[in-house]
């Protein structure tokens, strides 16, 4: 498939040749008159004594033929030296190609690429509503939201994925050995007691505690706990342990049912201080502290937290590749739902708008401003790679024609002026 670049090449080779083509003809047609004025002189000249109209006839020859070589001369002496005589002031545009380049940039950095012109442009243009309405233009948010995903696609696969890996794992390990989890936790514990919620965790202990052991089946393991506790080998104090455990079971259940159905229980009164001690060394025992940061650390440097670390980003790219490939892929709904919100905002929010658009302008004026100077020099180092014929071509081909006309005119008009003066001459004697 062809690029946009030799396309445009093309169209610029085949515009060329379509103003060429209409530069010969009209320059056909300019020196046809010049020559049918010489013929029509000649012709004059011979009848001269046959009638006195052929006076004003070779009148108008005359002056004709004067003005069509003189405009001729003029036109010709612009782009080359005519008939090839290197008469003074012809070729003009070729000789002065250095100065031509150097006052166009200054003309246009002076008159064209200026604070007030650009600035006037811009508030003209309203940029921030043009660009508003053109992101909810429903054709230009679907290309934009497939152009971002497919930029998105072509990212995530040009990235170095193991480098990236391995810094999102540098970073994960040093952040979560930096978390202060003694602190934290403390904090938390003391939101918990603020709020209550401490006694609802001794609910909910007490009544897992309390189904386990008003569950029958659970006796024998219960039973054969205490006796592996307690080290014992005598077969008589295992069978005094198996037939005292139900009551021993019994007697804690109810406590534990007491304390679970009495919100004012003592235990709770015991639990709160244990719960705040508990708390207070969290926050402020160095001891517990540092205890807390070694087992921290060396849970993160653990294999198996390493590796969950280093997965994190096989995971998020693998989920965003396989979106991107689908169909109708989540983030490029979700980029043309962004677009299309900051649209309307652009066309709902006049001093949006606004700000936007002096901001636009402010940041054009300093450009211009500050980079004017290089406009024209930049114009005149372009002209500077062209050649003196290519200069010449290049103005020929965009101003040759017109020229022409100018030759066709001059031999018309100074041929009207010939016969208006023949006249004159006639009328006075």
């Amino acid at each position: 498939m062809r690029s946009s670049t030799e396309i445009q090449h093309d169209l610029d080779l085949t515009q060329d040749t379509l103003r060429r083509l209409r530069l010969r003809k009209m320059r056909y047609a300019a020196t046809g008159l010049l020559l049918a004025s010489l013929g029509l002189l000649v012709l004059a000249h011979v009848l001269n004594d046959g009638h006195p109209a052929w006076g004003y006839v070779t009148a108008f020859a005359e002056a004709a033929l004067i003005g069509a070589m003189a405009d001729w001369f003029a036109v010709v002496a612009l782009f080359r030296h005519p008939l090839g005589l290197p008469i003074w002031h012809t070729a003009i545009i070729p000789n002065s190609k250095d100065d031509i380049g150097r006052n166009l940039g200054a003309f246009v950095e002076n008159h064209f690429i200026t604070e007030e012109a650009i600035g006037s442009k811009i508030r003209q243009a309203d940029p921030a509503r043009w660009v508003g309405e053109w992101l909810l233009n429903p054709l230009h948010l679907t290309g934009l939201g497939q152009s971002a995903a497919n930029v998105a696609r072509q990212l995530i696969e040009a990235l170095d994925h193991e480098q990236i890996r391995d810094q999102i794992r540098a970073v994960a390990s040093q952040q979560l050995t930096e978390v202060d989890l003694s602190g934290t936790a403390g904090q938390l514990v003391d939101r918990l007691m603020q709020s209550g919620r401490h006694q609802e965790l001794l609910d909910a202990l007490l009544d897992g505690a309390s189904a386990y052991l008003g569950d029958a089946e659970k006796l024998p393991t219960i039973s054969q706990f205490l006796i592996d506790s307690l080290g014992v080998e005598n077969s008589m104090m295992k069978m005094a342990i198996n037939a005292y455990a139900p009551k021993s079971i019994n007697s804690l259940h109810r406590t534990l049912d007491e304390v679970r159905r009495d919100p004012a229980h003592r235990f709770r009164r015991v639990f709160d201080g244990w719960i705040g001690d508990f708390a207070l060394r969290l926050k402020a025992d160095p001891q517990w502290a540092e205890k807390i940061r070694r087992h921290q650390a060396e849970l993160v440097q653990d294999q198996q937290v390493q590796l969950l670390l280093s997965g994190l980003w096989d995971g998020l790219k693998d989920r965003l590749l396989h979106d991107l490939s689908q169909d109708q892929p989540a983030l490029r709904h979700q980029i043309q739902t962004w677009i299309h919100r900051l649209g309307q905002i652009l066309v709902e929010k006049p001093e949006l708008r606004q700000w936007l658009n002096q901001a636009i302008e402010d940041g054009s004026v300093t450009l211009v401003r500050r980079y004017r100077g290089e406009v024209g020099r930049f114009i005149e180092q372009q002209l500077a790679k062209w050649t003196r014929e290519e200069m010449t071509q290049r103005i020929e081909l965009a101003i040759g024609r017109d020229l022409q006309f100018i030759r066709i005119n001059g031999t018309i008009v100074g041929g009207l002026i010939g016969l208006l003066i023949h006249g004159l001459k006639q009328a006075v004697g």
